[in-house]
């Protein structure tokens, strides 16, 4: 057996630049092709694409676009996915599972099939004590504290938003005179590690909220050379002393179904 340890150590460059994946998201979605006897190139999406978590946004967001499920799709039920329109512009939705590797790696396989334009919509934990449950956030960076966007970016390099995509949501959202704070987030998969050392240092950094996926996404996005923004909406609090939970609060309901309407209106405008 292959040793890794017995050679030279692998340096960041050839981790993550030069060294050959033994198999590429295009080859997964060739073999859904074979497997479903269609022409290669056959399986395409939208460029524009919509990312979600929750079953209740999914399902609102798909009455939005009215939108129709895709028969090839392999994930089924589990992890839905439609394309439907939206001021007559074609958009792709889907339904991604929680965490930076599974909805990671399911959106490299959308963005082989052509997604260019992503905007995730999710929930986030609030830091900042003004904070409130169903307030959105329109992100700008992430801080990554996760492991998988270290696979496609070196640890040192910033994850930000697409400038043009975050522009024209808070436009849409401004034209609607809907209240959100624009900021950084923080991504971790260390869900019961969010400790009180990081809590406060991120807080005193002005970090608005903490998610699991958002810097793992932008990473991505840059790898691959696509736009990604997003948006969260505050379900839970942090707080020095623990943590507030708001997840059947009426106001997250309400505000993630506003952010979707101001996230769709963003993505048809894009030229």
């Amino acid at each position: 057996m292959h040793n890794l340890t017995e050679n030279a150590p692998i340096t960041k460059r050839e981790s993550l630049n030069d060294d050959e994946c033994v198999f590429t998201p295009g080859d997964f979605i060739r073999s859904i092709a074979e497997n479903r006897g269609l022409k290669a190139g056959s399986i395409t999406v939208p460029e524009r694409l919509l990312m979600t978590y929750q079953r209740s946004t999914y399902d609102y967001a798909k009455k939005l676009i009215r939108g129709r499920s895709v028969k090839w799709w392999t994930y089924g039920d589990a992890q839905p996915f439609c394309v439907g329109r939206f001021n007559d512009v074609e958009v792709g939705l889907g339904r991604f599972w929680i965490g930076a590797p599974a909805a990671t790696m399911t959106l490299e396989e959308v963005i082989a099939c052509g997604a260019k334009m992503i905007f995730e919509v999710g929930i986030a934990g609030g830091l900042q004590p003004s904070m409130q449950p169903g307030d959105i956030v329109v992100v700008t960076r992430a801080i990554r504290d996760e492991g998988t966007s270290h696979h496609y970016l070196p640890s040192e390099t910033n994850v930000e938003s697409s400038t043009r995509l975050r522009e024209k949501l808070t436009e849409s959202l401004d034209r609607r005179k809907i209240k959100h704070q624009v900021g950084p987030v923080w991504s971790t998969d260390g869900v019961y590690r969010e400790t009180r050392v990081k809590f406060r240092k991120f807080k005193s950094d002005g970090v608005l909220a903490v998610n699991m996926e958002t810097s793992a996404i932008f990473a991505l996005a840059k790898y691959r050379n696509v736009e990604a923004a997003s948006a969260q909406v505050v379900s839970d609090v942090l707080t020095e002393t623990g943590w507030l939970q708001a997840f059947e609060h009426r106001s997250l309901g309400e505000n993630t179904r506003v952010t979707l309407k101001a996230v769709l209106e963003a993505l048809s405008e894009i030229q």
